[in-house]
């Protein structure tokens, strides 16, 4: 039997990008992850993501191998409720390593039963179901009340502060460093510094969506977060991209954050971490 993953090569993404847009909100994980990747092979940005359709045709969905340091990560997305030719073509892969520890990220719901159900098929362990809140920002106007305080500058992070970044973050694994390294060189992570010192954070992943925003603890209730928040939505509103965040549902700080700053909460998605049960 011939592969039924069958490869797609950039110049088709924007095909799977229509269909995804027809799908929004739903479709919005899949959908910004192709469009962060295709202007990051504009810019000649070298990174291990490939994307594949079922049988060759984008009605079938999407998945995407994401092969990062420490981290085997499939991104499966399917802009319409009829999974049977994916189902079908995740069983009969070869493509994906099913032996390695993997990681789904942003599952919406019915591609949450699919892999239910795959995981019975083919004998693999689902170790943990992690439920996010997604919040989306839809606007052509940036943010006004966005002006630094005496002392406080806005500037990107540099490879100094990687291992500050990665000791705070609660999804850290190992090679996660690397991945704080690879966001910093392509610009896409964000700080405000207090006399140089840097007291908040945020970064934009290879996704497109918000990451690992923070606040050291002697800055805290200060409004820092919120003002970095802005600052960095900004600049991807004047680019006109859509801000999505996710949060875990008991992060009650940030999901109030998010619609303080005028974010919408739409469908919420799972991250699942699966492993084969077979030595």
């Amino acid at each position: 039997m011939s592969e039924p993953l069958q490869y797609l090569s950039p110049e088709r993404w924007g095909e799977l990008q229509t269909l995804f847009k027809d799908d929004w909100t739903r479709g919005v994980g899949g959908y910004l992850v192709l469009d962060v990747q295709k202007h990051w092979i504009n810019k000649g940005i070298e990174y291990n993501f490939k994307v594949y359709c079922p049988y060759g045709d984008v009605r079938n969905g999407m998945v995407a191998v994401n092969d990062k340091e420490g981290c085997y990560e499939i991104i499966i997305q399917c802009p319409n409720d009829d999974l049977e030719n994916l189902t079908s073509a995740l069983k009969e892969t070869k493509i994906i390593n099913w032996k390695k520890q993997i990681t789904v990220p942003y599952v919406t719901n019915h591609v949450k039963e699919l892999i239910k159900k795959l995981a019975k098929d083919i004998n693999l362990e689902i170790k943990l179901i992690l439920p996010s809140e997604v919040f989306i920002l839809e606007t052509n106007t940036p943010y006004k009340d966005v002006d630094l305080p005496e002392g406080i500058s806005f500037e990107l992070l540099t490879n100094d502060y990687v291992d500050l970044l990665d000791s705070t973050w609660p999804h850290r694994y190992e090679g996660s460093t690397t991945y704080f390294e690879q966001l910093i060189d392509v610009k896409r992570g964000y700080g405000l510094f207090s006399n140089n010192t840097l007291i908040c954070w945020l970064l934009i992943n290879e996704s497109g969506n918000l990451l690992h925003m923070y606040t050291i603890k002697e800055e805290r209730k200060k409004g820092y977060a919120e003002l970095l928040l802005k600052l960095v939505c900004n600049i991807l509103i004047e680019n006109g991209k859509p801000v999505i965040a996710h949060c875990l549902k008991d992060n009650f700080n940030a999901c109030k954050l998010y619609r303080k700053a005028g974010f919408t909460q739409i469908e919420p998605v799972d991250w699942i971490y699966v492993q084969s049960n077979e030595e």
